[in-house]
């Protein structure tokens, strides 16, 4: 008995080893100040269905640490449930790269465009670090559009509209530095790496889902 004991906890214990970092830790506790910050008067970017989570990234294309994070981050959506909503919206709402995300986003490219637009300013430097609308729109062509159609979305009152609730959503958020990862309008992403956020991000996730925050 004991030596069959003793075989099954070596047993838990190493399937315990090999399970994914959130399954390992989604349960332990999150440390407010430490782990995440609440931010008051903020807002869910979208409204949200009932046990559904988002996580919004505030971003730029011009930004090497958002170049740098943009493989992890979309991994980790990659891997997540139906339940949970991931966004991307441009930190700087009065850029022309922000009309071209949401143009990008209403012309069905944005999914393409997204981590090409990081390759393209950082690693290939085919593309400046702040491009015109010009540039942006002959850019994003090839995957799937005309040039002149991207700046007409551009200018598009849609698009303008996006644009103020994008600037209303990053001030609430208080989105000051770039990346930023804000879960249901309500907690904002603390950790010491890149890699720490993540670890943060699934335990938030999913003691949210399961009503524990």
């Amino acid at each position: 008995m004991r030596l069959l004991s003793s075989l099954l906890i070596a047993g838990l214990i190493a399937i315990g080893a090999t399970l994914p970092a959130s399954a390992a830790t989604s349960n332990a506790p999150l440390v407010q100040g430490t782990d995440y910050d609440i931010v008051a008067g903020a807002h869910p970017w979208q409204a949200l269905k009932k046990g559904e989570v988002e996580v919004v990234e505030v971003y730029a294309w011009w930004c090497p640490h958002c170049a740098h994070f943009a493989p992890m981050i979309s991994a980790w959506a990659s891997r997540q449930p139906a339940w949970v909503r991931m966004v991307y919206l441009p930190s700087d709402p009065d850029s022309p790269g922000a009309a071209a995300a949401f143009a990008a986003q209403h012309a069905g490219l944005l999914p393409r465009v997204h981590p090409a637009m990081f390759r393209a300013i950082h690693d290939d430097q085919t593309m400046p670090a702040r491009p015109s609308a010009e540039e942006y729109a002959a850019f994003m062509a090839p995957f799937g559009s005309t040039p002149a159609k991207l700046l007409a979305l551009m200018q598009s009152p849609q698009v303008k509209a996006d644009l103020a609730r994008d600037r209303a959503f990053v001030v609430a958020a208080q989105a000051d530095t770039t990346p930023t990862l804000i879960v249901n309008g309500k907690y904002k992403v603390l950790g010491r790496s890149y890699e720490d956020q993540l670890d943060i991000l699934d335990r938030l996730t999913a003691q949210i889902h399961g009503g524990k925050l």
